[in-house]
């Protein structure tokens, strides 16, 4: 797996600073899961709010964990803010496009849905926070 070097290939759907880890600053996106969150992007044919990209392991998130780091330290993922209708049909295309690993947080403030292809973590899998 490559991580991304050339943010301009992602541009203006996407920057790097939308996917950096919020504690160290690192950004360790993968191409391939990038490649296609790019494809969903462009089908969706909306803005897509990232709120949670690349975690390095130091993270207070990750590093809380009890067994392993997630899914975020492999820049496999993101989180997207998105809520209502506009959910329902990121997800649907996210299905269609092979994203494997789907989070959802749909209740009161701060809804989103993970989307993510790790294979180093349960495959398929679909959970609810």
């Amino acid at each position: 797996m490559a991580i991304v070097t050339d943010w301009l290939k992602y541009y203006p759907q996407f920057a790097e600073r939308e996917f950096q880890c919020k504690h160290t600053g690192l950004c360790r996106m993968q191409e391939e899961f990038m490649d296609k969150l790019l494809a969903i992007r462009l089908e969706f044919g909306k803005s897509m709010k990232i709120s949670s990209g690349y975690r390095h392991p130091t993270h207070p998130t990750e590093a809380k964990k009890d067994s392993s780091t997630g899914e975020h330290t492999t820049g496999m993922c993101c989180d997207v803010a998105v809520q209502g209708g506009d959910a329902l049909r990121l997800l649907d295309i996210a299905l269609q496009h092979g994203i494997t690993r789907i989070g959802i947080q749909q209740k009161s403030t701060g809804r989103f849905i993970h989307l993510g292809m790790s294979t180093k973590h349960a495959n398929p899998a679909i959970w609810s926070y």
